[in-house]
């Protein structure tokens, strides 16, 4: 008799050898290789969808602003932004507190665009997730949860924007 995909994952899993993080960073990993490839036919990568993510729910913040949100130096900031900016999916326009400092916000093309990269994003997450059923999906959600609750980190609601509370803590993420 053939084994499942599902028993041999449960099989490999339950090696006591086996770190938890690195099945994690592996995960994490694959995961991100194919939300590139989501993303790739629609001219964004993984970064600059999460900054158009961020401007969605933040409009106006500088690119100062967003490069210590997400703990990167501003010139990185820059270049995404000098990149999002050409492929016209945000503008930046002068503060009307502060003549300096330029607010970057989604153009109507980034919001079209923010929109196609979701529903792409939801797609590739659902395709994920296929070998768990809705009971193990509910589960590792809470155990997911649960960790992130544990290591005093911000755990976000249904409904709030995670990309934002993710980057809320200095050294979690680099663009």
């Amino acid at each position: 008799m053939a084994k499942t995909a599902h028993s041999d994952a449960k099989t490999w899993a339950e090696h006591p050898t086996r770190s938890i993080l690195s099945l994690v960073k592996q995960v994490q990993y694959k995961a991100y290789v194919r939300l590139e490839s989501v993303f790739q036919p629609l001219g964004v990568t993984a970064v600059q969808f999460r900054i158009l993510t961020t401007l969605s729910s933040r409009p106006g913040l500088s690119s100062a602003e967003l490069a210590r949100l997400y703990d990167v130096k501003p010139q990185t900031m820059i270049k995404q932004i000098a990149l999002l900016e050409a492929k016209g999916l945000i503008g930046r326009r002068t503060s009307p507190t502060n003549r300096r400092l330029l607010e970057l916000t989604l153009t109507e093309e980034g919001q079209a665009c923010l929109k196609l990269c979701r529903t792409g994003a939801q797609a590739m997450e659902r395709t994920l997730l296929e070998p768990l059923d809705e009971t193990e999906q509910a589960h590792l959600r809470a155990m997911l949860v649960t960790l992130l609750q544990s290591m005093s980190g911000p755990v976000v609601a249904e409904g709030d924007d995670p990309d934002i509370e993710e980057f809320s803590r200095v050294g979690v993420q680099r663009v």
